[in-house]
């Protein structure tokens, strides 16, 4: 039997292909993949009454060669210990240690001999810096000589002082990659050693799974990184992959476009179980934007029905698969949350011990201690005029909530929302970023207008982005606004 691939668009029934294949193979012991500890538990009910057995990649590893590592995985690898151990001082100290981390995270992904440039991961603010130059730049050449011009000169003079210090950066957060890395190698060194660090080892080693398993199944492939595809593709049983190329929602983990990649026979899936005919055609608009060449037929059993509105039109419901506000970013998350919680609804909150991080991150920028993507401003003035610009819009909703709340305020908000992570109570109404909404489904979606910025839209990443968000819905999906074609 020779491995292929099924391309199964969102709703139409990936894992339950999966189980079909394993029931077929009958008394062959199978192993199916998963990303994450949850999605195997999961995965280990679907399987039941089968020989497939289910495993995280890290639990492969870890059984394999992870278990030497386990006295140096207790402490959490942090950009204040980065500090602390390499002695990187200064204004910049904490960007650099971010940088390196990323950087860190990024090769430990790959197959690759040494950390590179291609490896640098730089921050939004940076690649911001760099958009807002070119433009500038552009408007400076086709502006006639006068005032005008000349405080544009200035400001673009601003902005390439803002784009060395990125460099910088760049270039020290690479430099103390590479010694971090170092560190982990060594037996004696101190640097904790993360999760992908021994599964790297461990498929770097080209494990023969064929030893214990007669074929693999690889759910939701299209998140693959390069170093999952080395080591399904080097097998030599048969690897039966599924995933939606247009769900690749996670670039900044090191996703590869596997379901693209793969030079494999293809069977499609496009009828969806989830939602009726409405929902399928208002999802197909963005697949024909993304130049697919398949297209979602919704269950002809069901209805559904999409409208344009407000959020305060969808009627609440208990239970977690009631209504659900879908929205871009954590800043959006905590404002939906805010509003919920005011119109004395219980609000439930994907991504809550992010969301409680980002706001930590502000409150640490505040106090001369940032962390996340808040390492990258220098105080949090800096910060608010980023936040004015084309951008920065996407912390500009952040700074009108501190400046009208307060950072403590929004956080004991956020606290009073239940975590749908660890909790499957009540609630009236589910708030939910797009990222975190994947694999998620709810009776009626509301998709927040940020997700509809035509300007953002000129990026197939966006694109994919709100095909994730409107294929949530069951019954009800109300857009905030029309899709203007990029």
């Amino acid at each position: 039997m020779e491995s292929f691939k099924v391309s199964a668009l969102a709703g139409t029934g990936k894992t339950s292909t999966l189980v079909a294949i394993a029931k077929a193979m009958g008394n062959r012991r199978g192993l199916y993949l998963a990303f994450n500890a949850a999605i195997a538990a999961e995965a280990r009910q679907r399987f039941e009454g089968t020989q497939c057995e289910s495993r995280t990649f890290h639990s492969l590893a870890y059984r394999a060669c992870g278990y030497k590592y386990k006295n140096r995985m207790h402490a959490r690898l942090t950009g204040s210990f980065l500090r602390r151990r390499f002695g990187v001082n200064g204004d910049l100290a904490a960007a650099i240690a971010e940088t390196a981390m990323r950087t860190i995270r990024a090769f430990l992904r790959t197959v690759d001999p040494k950390i590179e440039t291609q490896h640098v991961r730089r921050s939004d603010y940076c690649r911001a810096i760099d958009m807002q130059f070119r433009l500038a730049l552009e408007q400076y050449r086709s502006m006639p000589d006068g005032k005008d011009r000349d405080q544009l000169r200035q400001h673009i003079a601003l902005l390439e002082q803002h784009r060395a210090t990125c460099r910088q950066i760049g270039k020290e957060g690479l430099s103390l990659a590479r010694r971090v890395w170092d560190d982990m190698e060594d037996p004696k060194g101190e640097t904790p050693i993360v999760h992908d660090f021994y599964l790297r080892e461990y498929v770097l080693s080209q494990p023969d799974l064929g030893r214990w398993y007669r074929y693999l199944l690889f759910d939701e492939a299209q998140d693959a990184d390069p170093l999952m595809l080395f080591l399904t593709q080097s097998q030599r049983i048969p690897v039966f992959y599924v995933g939606d190329a247009y769900q690749q929602i996670y670039e900044w983990r090191g996703a590869a476009n596997a379901m693209e990649r793969l030079d494999l026979p293809e069977s499609t899936l496009t009828l969806s179980f989830r939602f009726g005919q409405a929902v399928a055609d208002d999802a197909n608009d963005v697949l024909d934007l993304l130049g697919s060449r398949l297209y979602l037929r919704g269950n002809p059993e069901k209805s559904s029905l999409v409208r344009t509105g407000k959020c305060g039109e969808l009627p609440s419901a208990g239970g977690n698969e009631g209504s659900a506000i879908v929205v871009r970013t954590n800043a959006e998350a905590v404002q939906q949350t805010l509003r919920g919680l005011m119109s004395g609804r219980r609000v439930g909150l994907c991504g809550a011990a992010s969301i409680r991080s980002f706001l930590q991150g502000y409150q640490g920028l505040i106090e001369g201690n940032p962390s996340g993507e808040f390492v990258y401003f220098q105080n949090e003035q800096e910060l608010r005029e980023f936040a004015q610009t084309d951008m920065g819009q996407d912390l500009h909703v952040l700074v009108k909530l501190v400046d009208e709340y307060g950072i403590e305020e929004l956080e004991r908000m956020v606290e009073r929302a239940v975590d749908l992570d660890r909790s499957t109570g009540r609630v009236d109404i589910s708030v939910t970023t797009a990222h975190k909404s994947k694999g998620l489904e709810f009776d009626r979606v509301f998709v927040s207008e940020e997700l509809f910025n035509p300007k953002r839209l000129e990026s197939d990443k966006e694109k994919r982005l709100l095909y994730v968000a409107k294929t949530r819905a069951k019954q009800v999906l109300c857009n905030a606004r029309p899709l203007v074609a990029a």
